[in-house]
């Protein structure tokens, strides 16, 4: 695809995202929570949430898109026909990524996760081949790859994940609406964060920008795919955390999050800075210095997890979570607004990053305003550790800026490399 086409195909892919991540992403806290804790209303606080991505948002989501296709010429530059397929696509989604997957997670279930997850991954990867690549459908392959791979694992999660049976009561639906709704505005800010840059930077500047910008993003998004699956896998622990923390609950995990924080973006750049050039195409080699730019802010993500798992999980106040994804938003949508223009993408990357720094550190503060009692102190063991990760991300994003395919690439990247290493050998070698 051409960076424009990208651009468009990103564009579509990030606002269509943005009603799962309004209407059904807010679910994916109480399922595991619930499920964790095994409380007496948890089996129907989980069938609840299992009606609504089987069966109601489907059904919502299928008529809303048909309606798309049929009245809607065109949005931002693309027909309603794709517009509605996307729409399709996305109401199958949260039946695999929202429910099932939260409720394998929840009970440590290891084989419906992984048969789930591989289903939407080889689907989706499969036909983007077929229909991008192969075919060159364009965006409209795009968007009818978006909606296989959704019912591909749609239809795996109602095979292997059941809704549980419980009695409901209009209790129930409170206590649901009370613990969701108040993550509405969380979940946005954390959609705006990752994809308003998209559809804002259109406002502003040219689709070959958006392009640009989309794919660096999409390379930074390795990372935070890993950071953000591997700590819902432990959000159960955090679940089942007492304070004063940390118990036996989460030590280790944090200890293991602190280190990931900066060595799988480290590890992300470098593998970019050693093959990027040698897989993708020479239009999108320019994305490669702000793909470095995002990976810092990649950092700042890895961090925010920790105290707002705490946060939510551990002391079980949702409704203060927006203060900090709603501050990191703000400073990427006003900084787009301002300088997309005249900076474009490699601006937008740097005001990216600026948002997920402020993001991490108001969370770190919303756990000292509300006295949890955390004692930080118990990982300053881990400081040289942390140390060789810091530097493995410095010379990662030095070998990004790099000209490409140089000595000097390549040398940064080999020593990033050796510093990731260096610093898992010394995490796991130290005593406890």
């Amino acid at each position: 695809m051409l960076p424009t086409e990208y651009g468009a195909a990103s564009m579509l892919t990030a606002t269509a995202l943005l009603l799962t991540t309004m209407t059904a992403v807010p679910l994916v806290q109480l399922v595991i929570r619930a499920g964790a804790r095994q409380d007496a209303d948890g089996p129907a606080l989980v069938r609840l949430a299992g009606i609504y991505c089987y069966v109601a948002f489907p059904c919502v989501a299928a008529i809303s898109g048909a309606i798309t296709a049929v009245f809607v010429p065109e949005i931002l530059g693309v027909r309603g026909l794709i517009w509605g397929i996307e729409l399709l696509a996305v109401g199958l989604q949260p039946a695999a990524s929202v429910f099932a997957l939260s409720s394998a997670q929840a009970n440590e279930d290891l084989r419906r996760f992984v048969w789930i997850s591989s289903t939407s991954i080889v689907a989706t990867a499969v036909s983007k081949l077929m229909l991008v690549v192969v075919m060159q459908l364009g965006v409209l392959g795009w968007a009818v790859s978006d909606l296989l791979g959704a019912f591909a694992s749609a239809l795996t999660a109602t095979a292997l994940v059941r809704i549980p049976r419980a009695r409901l009561e209009w209790e129930h639906v409170r206590r649901l609406s009370q613990f969701c709704l108040p993550l509405i505005p969380h979940t946005t800010a954390i959609w705006a964060l990752s994809s308003l840059s998209r559809p804002a930077m259109a406002a502003v500047s040219s689709l070959e920008q958006v392009g640009l910008l989309s794919f660096g993003i999409s390379l930074a998004s390795v990372a935070s795919i890993f950071l953000a699956e591997s700590n819902r896998a432990v959000l159960p622990r955090y679940s089942r955390e007492l304070f004063p923390a940390p118990t036996h609950e989460t030590f280790t995990l944090v200890r293991w999050q602190l280190l990931a924080a900066f060595i799988v973006p480290a590890a992300v750049g470098s593998a970019i800075a050693l093959g990027g050039h040698l897989i993708f195409a020479h239009d999108f080699w320019s994305s490669f210095p702000l793909t470095g730019v995002l990976l810092v802010g990649q950092v700042m993500y890895g961090l925010y997890l920790i105290p707002m798992n705490y946060l939510t999980q551990s002391a079980g106040l949702p409704r203060y979570s927006a203060f900090a994804s709603g501050a990191g938003a703000l400073v990427i949508f006003t900084a787009i607004l301002l300088f997309g223009r005249e900076f474009g993408a490699v601006g937008v990357a740097y005001a990216t990053a600026a948002g997920y720094m402020t993001m991490a550190l108001v969370a770190f503060m919303l756990t000292r305003t509300h006295k949890l009692d955390i004692r930080w102190g118990a990982w300053r063991g881990d400081r040289i550790g942390i140390f060789l990760a810091l530097a493995a991300l410095g010379c990662s994003v030095s070998a990004l800026w790099s000209p490409i395919d140089s000595m000097r690439s390549s040398v940064l990247a080999a020593v990033a490399i050796v510093c990731v290493l260096g610093a898992i050998f010394l995490m796991t070698r130290r005593r406890l």
